[in-house]
């Protein structure tokens, strides 16, 4: 029997990004596993702009299959279109059970290797990002950042407890140098940075949504590394012509249409920035509208809202109480994720400004400052340089429990774990592929210095919780049991 078992790697590819990704994929993949083929080859072709490859798999060779006696030899078919990346096997009886692994496993090669070269395309791609109805707020822009917004992006993008872990090694420093006197001074600094965390995630920022102006749009140009840094060179000048330039070309009524494309690569090939029509993609989304409707769903105010001009797909969210919180969403996420996704990652976040998570990561601050101050002072002065290395890890581990928390309560309020567990496969792909295919990699993921547990972790989490449909009253105590039980479970898989 001959049925194609489909797999739709990743959808939505730019046009323009087509052939580089086939030949990336031929370079980077095919040529180095050819001794897999048989044959020992692949051949390929056009159709339009599809671009495809075509190539079976020897079961004969040890290593790319267990076991391969009496495996089916699958014919494999990839193509490349701006729909889709779609790889389809063919040549097996559907009933065998060896099948289905390793199509999966050669398809995750596969989107692994497509995730890095898309990502790494989101990089060197020039963004601008705009407050449709809007015009006096600004947007970042590569040789536009102030060193200042940097540095406050990367503290707040993320995650905050890389802002108490900042502050807790000034602390350190405040002390050595002042001694007993930097006590006030310490307490002070954390204190403020704490009531003020919202205004400084605000300040991150490159455009405010509101809920007058609730709509953004995201401009993204494919260019060359070569342009993309040429570009760059060129200063705050010319980059804040062109995004200017772009922002009269825009309007609400406009964005989609061919016309409003066409005008932006003329404002673009006057800049001297080499690209095509192709390139040149629009996204306009409503981030302000999921955030309140999440907000109602918790029964809590309206964060403030701002969108960082990263092309990473995030949402981080900060602030002494829900009425005093801000959220910052990328334009990455905006780009990438869809309405349904996206409102679950806000979710997670309001889950964070529910649960008070940045004052609970300021308490653990303290306790692990105060305490080796203080109270086990001849631990501090044992261990030395390692104690700051046991202190992270605690802290970490706290972040650990909050952010498994925040997957609960938005899983449990907006009722999608399936939906985040999704969100986060496109988020950490390249992450979750190490993990699901080394059970070394499972538990290192468990030891890095990250708030965040392992994306496996989370996205099986996430998925028991979409099959069985349990809802969870403590929510932080189950969170921290599974952590804890997670984290022993990859260990007894190491051995």
């Amino acid at each position: 029997m001959d049925l194609p078992y489909r797999v739709e790697v990743q959808s939505g590819v730019p046009a323009s990004a087509v052939p580089g990704l086939a030949d990336f994929i031929a370079t980077h993949y095919l040529t180095p596993n050819m001794r897999f083929m048989k044959g020992r080859g692949f051949s390929s072709g056009r159709a339009g702009e599809r671009r495809y490859y075509v190539w079976t798999l020897d079961p004969e060779v040890p290593g790319w299959t267990t076991p391969s006696i009496g495996f089916p030899a699958l014919t494999v078919n990839l193509s490349f279109s701006s729909e889709a990346v779609v790889v389809e096997f063919t040549g097996f009886d559907p009933k065998d059970p060896r099948v289905g692994p390793v199509c999966d496993h050669v398809a995750d090669d596969i989107e692994v290797l497509v995730t890095s070269f898309l990502m790494h395309s989101k990089t060197t791609s020039l963004r601008f990002v705009y407050s449709i109805g809007r015009s006096d707020l600004e947007a970042s822009q590569p040789g536009s950042t102030s060193t200042s917004r940097r540095i406050l992006k990367r503290i707040f993008a993320g995650n905050t407890v890389n802002m108490f872990l900042v502050l807790m090694a000034v602390s350190f420093v405040f002390v050595l140098f002042l001694g007993d006197y930097a006590l006030i001074g310490i307490l002070a600094i954390q204190g403020l940075a704490l009531f003020f965390s919202d205004r400084l995630m605000l300040s991150a920022g490159s455009v405010r949504v509101t809920g007058e102006h609730p709509e953004v749009a995201v401009v993204r140009v494919m260019c060359s590394p070569e342009t993309f840094k040429e570009l760059s060179s060129k200063g705050r000048a010319l980059v804040g012509s062109v995004r200017d330039a772009i922002e009269h070309a825009i309007s609400s009524d406009g964005l989609g249409k061919p016309e409003t494309r066409a005008a932006i690569h003329g404002i673009l090939s006057k800049a001297g920035v080499v690209c095509s029509i192709d390139d040149i993609e629009v996204t306009r989304r409503d981030p302000y509208r999921l955030v309140s409707e999440a907000a109602k769903k918790f029964r809590l105010p309206i964060p403030k809202v701002t969108v960082v001009n990263s092309p990473t797909d995030n949402a981080a969210a900060t602030g002494v109480s829900p009425g005093r919180a801000s959220m910052t969403i990328t334009a990455g996420a905006l780009e990438d994720l869809k309405d349904d996704e996206l409102e679950a990652v806000v979710g997670h976040e309001m889950g964070h400004i529910k649960g008070r998570d940045p004052i609970i990561l300021f308490v653990a601050t303290m306790v692990m400052y105060l305490g080796a101050l203080y109270v086990w002072l001849p631990i501090l002065i044992d261990l030395g340089l390692f104690y700051f290395i046991i202190a992270f890890g605690v802290i970490y581990l706290v972040g650990k429990f909050l952010e498994t928390r925040a997957d609960t309560e938005s899983a449990t309020v907006l009722g999608g774990p399936g939906l985040l567990a999704s969100a986060l496969k496109r988020i950490g792909f390249t992450q979750l592929y190490f993990e699901r295919y080394s059970s070394r990699a499972r538990f290192l993921d468990w030891l890095r210095f990250d708030p965040h547990p392992p994306i496996y972790f989370r996205v099986r989490r996430l998925s028991r919780m979409a099959e069985t449909g349990a809802q969870v009253r403590h929510t932080l105590w189950v969170s921290v049991r599974d952590v804890i039980v997670g984290f022993f479970g990859a260990l007894a898989d190491t051995g």
